[in-house]
């Protein structure tokens, strides 16, 4: 029953609002904001005290809807909402979002009384909750801003589902993502998982059209192994990455109290991750970035790295990087030593890690260069560094054979430059499947993910 009650609740044509409000500092008004500037379906704000909110006509109470909604936001005062809840489901919703917080992880003596009373009553409906203490959802693709940020709905569009038991850390990559060009299918706040953890969102996210990698923030949770069933049974078609919090004991204890989750041991858990099929980040950055990598890219069979730069300085970052990771530098095979030798003049630097820095103002072979490089046999994937300096005005990028290349291996890009300079290269890089990054560093651990993902894919 649940993942057909995820599905409309990710997908509803109604939505109610209980505590839907024009008072902009109240959160009601930010819910009503989100959601009037993102869906195209029918709204029913309930507030006894309006006749219409944001324009809309407003209900006094959920007797009085006209139908019953699909999904319903709730976001009243803690001690209403049992009630407020029931009387949806008597008539007919099935699927919640709670932003209200102080349930179990505030420390108050009834918090826990309260989570547990709501939990029973929406388990005897077979109905399904996002929160309670939850900013809330965003269904991207489908035009659906279901939480008190409108902004939110500003992301671009994409494969990337994020699940997150921190509103917070959703607040902070969303923006980061529209920086770096990264889209999301979903945004979704676990908050205390009231009857939807981890287990029942990659259930659903497993067969979900629009999500193509998910990414998980996880605090902790009441049941790992269920979680870790549903990670290893995705990840054969759809890659997923896991950022543990709770390393040390400080922020182990913190994110106890902060959605009262079951933290447990950081080392096991991310032994557990990796075993059963995740791949591993171990920064915010590393978590999106690698995410961006596994939505766009194949899957790299192998750990031979070649390195090709404009500049000497950052391929040496690139092979420390590499190194550090646990990549190799590849061999090329005597045939592209050979022809790179005699295509590339002495004063560049013809073997990996390559330095086109000499020739860069020759698209064409450095684009040769590029596509020579990915045909060999000994090259499991390629890191490309490209970096605008006083030579912009005329410095190309061989784009075309950039393209032609990462069709014949993986591929990452480190392109960094002034803004409204390249930002079309860019977008003709990313929109042909190769993910972009602004460092050197950033573009060999995504590769490295990719590697990753595919000692996962071998597995038996």
């Amino acid at each position: 029953m649940k993942p057909e009650r995820l599905k409309t609740l990710f997908n509803p044509e109604s939505v109610a609002v209980a505590g839907a409000t024009d008072n902009e500092n109240k959160m009601g008004y930010h819910v009503m904001k989100s959601l009037v500037e993102s869906f195209d379906g029918r709204i029913y704000p309930v507030n006894p005290g309006k006749d219409q909110v944001f324009g809309i006509a407003a209900y006094p109470g959920v007797e009085e809807l006209p139908e019953a909604p699909d999904l319903a936001i709730i976001v009243i005062p803690r001690e209403k909402i049992h009630d407020t809840v029931k009387k949806f489901i008597e008539r007919g919703t099935g699927a919640f979002v709670i932003i209200t917080s102080g349930f179990r992880e505030a420390e108050m003596p009834d918090g826990g009384k309260l989570h547990e009373k709501l939990r029973n009553l929406v388990e005897r409906a077979n109905a399904v909750v996002i929160g309670p203490n939850t900013f809330g959802i965003v269904n991207v693709r489908r035009g659906l801003n279901a939480s008190f940020t409108p902004a939110l709905f500003k992301v671009r569009g994409g494969s990337i589902a994020l699940v997150s038991q921190s509103g917070g850390i959703c607040h902070l990559l969303a923006p980061y993502a529209m920086r770096e060009g990264i889209g999301f299918s979903k945004i979704i706040g676990l908050g205390n998982r009231l009857n939807v953890d981890f287990p029942e969102i990659l259930e659903y996210l497993a067969t979900d059209d629009d999500t193509r990698c998910i990414a998980l923030y996880i605090e902790g949770t009441e049941n790992p192994r269920r979680m870790l069933d549903e990670i290893v049974k995705i990840t054969r078609s759809k890659p997923v990455v896991a950022l543990k919090a709770g390393r040390f004991e400080k922020a182990d204890r913190a994110s106890r109290s902060h959605t009262g989750s079951m933290a447990g041991d950081y080392r096991i858990f991310v032994s557990a991750l990796k075993q059963y099929g995740a791949v591993v980040a171990e920064t915010l950055e590393e978590l999106i970035s690698f995410a961006k990598a596994l939505s766009m890219q194949k899957p790299m069979f192998g750990d031979r790295v070649a390195v090709v730069s404009l500049v000497a300085g950052l391929g040496m970052v690139a092979c420390d990087t590499a190194e550090k990771c646990g990549m190799k530098l590849a061999e090329f095979s005597e045939n592209t030593r050979s022809q790179l030798y005699e295509l590339l003049p002495p004063y560049t630097i013809r073997d990996n890690p390559v330095d086109l820095g000499f020739v860069a103002s020759d698209v064409e072979l450095c684009g040769k260069a590029i596509e020579l490089i990915a045909e060999d046999r000994n090259v499991d994937g390629i890191v490309l560094n490209y970096v605008y300096s006083w030579s912009g005005d005329f410095l190309q990028v061989p784009v075309d054979s950039i393209i032609r290349a990462s069709g014949q291996k993986p591929m990452t890009v480190c392109l960094n430059y002034p803004p409204g300079t390249w930002d079309d290269v860019r977008e003709k890089i990313e929109a042909n499947g190769i993910p972009v990054y602004s460092t050197p560093e950033m573009a060999v651990k995504s590769l490295k993910a990719l590697g990753d993902y595919g000692k996962i894919l071998l597995r038996e």
